[in-house]
């Protein structure tokens, strides 16, 4: 018997529903892009004058197409890191979970789990920053906002073949 994956299968169900254009994000459920998205809007400066925003910067777009293709191990462990954000506020005393709290709350949180004595919380805060913010800086919309003039002699971008395939993905055009 041949075994199929999970990608592939579920692929494969939405192409023959006919829906497949219609996917906005390939990776993440819309329960993870609503934390996540409330996550980068305290941790990136996306409200300060003349940065650019979570769309303009294609957050949530690069963070989708990174985490497709990577292995199933990573995958799993960032879906479980997201997981672990939403949820934790709980054990601290609240009763919303995270993507649901105000953005003052939000940032009063993650300044106690900064401090927090348990390293698994203060490695899934900043894993999830530091993936997050490798994506929104490494976007040419914020390059002129932090005074980066971009990569020397100013090189054509050259796409990868993962890239590449994303695109047509979206597009419809699977290869």
């Amino acid at each position: 018997m041949h075994s199929i994956s999970r990608k592939a299968f579920l692929s494969l169900l939405l192409f023959c529903a006919g829906i497949k254009s219609k996917i906005k994000y390939f990776y993440f459920s819309d329960s993870e892009i609503k934390t996540i998205t409330s996550f980068a809007e305290v941790v990136l400066p996306v409200s300060e004058p003349g940065m650019p925003t979570l769309k303009e910067a294609s957050v949530m777009r690069r963070l989708d197409e990174e985490l497709y293709f990577v292995s199933d191990e990573i995958q799993e462990d960032f879906h479980s890191a997201v997981m672990v954000l939403e949820y934790l506020p709980f054990f601290y005393g609240r009763f919303q979970g995270f993507s649901n709290l105000e953005e003052k709350e939000r940032i009063r949180l993650l300044e106690l789990w900064a401090e927090t004595d348990s390293d698994t919380v203060r490695a899934v805060v900043g894993n999830l920053k530091l993936l997050v913010c490798l994506v929104y800086y490494g976007h040419k919309s914020t390059w002129n906002s932090i005074s980066y003039p971009g990569p020397f002699a100013n090189p054509p971008e050259k796409w990868s073949e993962a890239r590449l395939h994303y695109q047509n993905s979206l597009k419809g055009n699977s290869v």
